[in-house]
């Protein structure tokens, strides 16, 4: 190993057989598994055997691929098991979030793996991410850096009472009086390269029964009729992800979008009144060409859908609700959250 900073893979000599995709420690000079409530210096890409050379990949907080050492949901708290494998079960300090969830033993997923000594601190080692976090303890619609863009016919945007911080975003009490909320600029984009997640904690309690309409994503278009009138979802030509509930319905739909192509399921779960979600997605850019887009409901992954990358643009947050008819209806959000690969 280098005496150089090196924030690169290193070589060590084995200590033991090592699989991919392990958590490994250094004992007596050599890498060997860690287990259950140790701490791990990195991950192996090769497996190899024993007393043979083994490149090690560092933890920095980046998006990485690990085994899974039994069923993890996704969202999950990630903690080291045994034989270098990845656990949700509580020992010894948490190590890192599952995004992908796995279903049996030696499943190969994705998730957030940070630095070793770093706590609960996802971010202990910065640059290998770039991390966009709002709790909206204040909003600003008038900042030319770092604010947010609205479009609304006659509704309040504005942050409101609650523990933690909640914007309020309002329609008029006119049917299909919308509003939206938007990053001030398109910081996002769905690379080759990549792995991008996103998540919002959103609720809505209906005025009235099924009426509202309701877009929570990433898009590279914020403007009026970004939901469509007559409960027609989210507009034709877009490039982004999209959750959305529409008026008449009573479930979220599910959306990927290349300019006028998407993909879309229509019933990715269902919708309450007055009842919080979380609505996210791991996007994951796959063999650089057309990439797996999985939606995440309250910690839940669901079947992924394709993306082809070719001519996406760059994208802002959108956050926005239409009304279905003579009564206004308000969007909280708790809080968005954007992690990418830098």
């Amino acid at each position: 190993m280098s005496a150089e900073r090196n924030i690169g893979p290193f070589t060590m000599t084995s200590g033991e057989a090592l699989a991919k995709y392990r958590f490994v420690k250094i004992s007596s000079s050599t890498a060997v598994y860690a287990d259950a409530g140790e701490e791990p210096v990195g991950i192996t890409y090769d497996a190899c055997a024993s007393g043979d050379n083994v490149a090690i990949y560092p933890l920095q907080g980046c998006i990485e691929k690990i085994t899974a050492g039994a069923v993890i949901a996704s969202g999950a708290a990630l903690y080291v098991a045994a034989d270098g494998k990845a656990s949700s079960t509580a020992v010894g300090k948490q190590i890192g979030i599952a995004f992908t969830a796995a279903t049996a033993d030696t499943a190969i997923i994705d998730g957030i793996i940070w630095g070793p000594r770093g706590g609960n601190d996802l971010f202990a080692t910065k640059g290998g991410n770039i991390e966009f976090w709002d709790d909206f303890f204040a909003y600003d619609a008038t900042a030319t850096v770092g604010g947010y863009a609205e479009v609304t016919d006659g509704g309040t945007i504005a942050v409101t009472d609650g523990a933690g911080g909640v914007l309020s975003i309002a329609t008029g009490a006119t049917d299909e009086n919308e509003s939206y909320v938007s990053s001030m600029t398109e910081a996002f984009l769905f690379s080759t390269t990549k792995r991008l997640f996103f998540e919002a904690r959103v609720k809505l309690t209906e005025a009235a029964t099924d009426d509202a309409n309701i877009i929570v994503g990433l898009s590279d278009t914020v403007a009026a009729n970004s939901l469509v009138d007559a409960g027609a979802g989210p507009m034709a030509s877009y490039d982004g992800v999209t959750w959305s509930k529409v008026d008449g319905g009573v479930v979220w739909t599910f959306e990927t979008s290349n300019a006028g192509t998407q993909v879309t399921t229509a019933s990715a779960g269902a919708f309450a009144s007055a009842t919080w979600y979380k609505l996210g997605f791991l996007y994951d850019y796959n063999d650089g060409v057309t990439a797996l887009v999985t939606p995440i409901l309250d910690g839940v992954a669901g079947t992924a859908k394709n993306l082809v990358i070719a001519g996406l643009a760059e994208m802002h947050i959108l956050l926005g609700a239409k009304a279905g008819g003579s009564n206004a209806e308000t969007l909280l959000v708790d809080y968005v959250h954007v992690i990418t690969e830098r």
